[in-house]
């Protein structure tokens, strides 16, 4: 862990504040689920992804936190509509880099996972209903970091959609493989140690069999 993490500050942008690219690409080498995509830089002229369609097209800095809420963010794009939307942004964000990624179907809700420094335990993890239903339902489930299996499980079982995860109309959803990601989320947050301020994962969808990360969002405190 220590030599992925050591490896992958060394490629940042920016010391210690990576953006959505850069974070994903780090959930990706730990074994989490990520979709495909690539980063075009603000000096870029173009960029045309090597894997199909339909496309996401967003602004990818790490100082705009809420893509959505400024119109930073255009879904379901085929050729056509992501050249349009990659003018768009470039025009609305001139100084920022845009993620283009391979959009993503899935089955059954959305989720969050993340971790936080609580001001009187330290670091932590959580588990949720994620998606819009983050701030409506505010269901969620926290523990201390790092932790097992077992522990991540029971987190996933005190939700109060955990019926989703027995068979309900029909999904199949996996539980296990949930709590081995909120077990990876943990590990992430402990090996980071000081440098760790805050993670967000969300959504996280099942799709094709697998837990798939849709969007993350990193604070780290630069340490000397």
């Amino acid at each position: 862990m220590n030599t992925i993490l050591d490896r992958w500050r060394t490629e940042l942008s920016v010391p210690d504040r990576p953006d959505e690219y850069e974070v994903k690409r780090l959930l990706s080498r730990l074994g989490l689920n990520v979709p495909l995509g690539i980063r075009i830089g603000p000096a870029e002229i173009d960029g045309v992804p090597e894997f199909s369609g339909p496309f996401v097209a967003k602004v990818c800095s790490p100082d705009i936190v809420h893509k959505t809420d400024l119109h930073g963010v255009h879904l379901n794009l085929g050729p056509e509509e992501l050249a349009m939307a990659l003018g768009a942004l470039r025009d609305a964000f001139p100084e920022s880099a845009i993620l283009v990624e391979q959009m993503v179907s899935f089955d059954g809700p959305e989720m969050i996972a993340g971790g936080l420094i609580d001001p009187g335990f330290g670091p932590a993890v959580m588990v949720g209903a994620g998606g819009i239903l983050t701030e409506i339902a505010h269901d969620v489930a926290f523990r201390l970091a790092p932790l097992d299996d077992a522990e991540a499980r029971r987190m996933i079982e005190e939700l109060k959609i955990w019926p989703v995860f027995e068979g309900y109309r029909g999904l199949q959803l996996d539980p296990a493989a949930l709590a081995r990601l909120i077990v990876s989320v943990s590990r992430l947050v402990d090996a980071l140690g000081p440098r760790f301020d805050q993670l967000d994962l969300n959504p996280i969808v099942w799709s094709h069999a697998r837990w798939m990360i849709l969007d993350a969002k990193l604070l780290l405190h630069a340490v000397m």
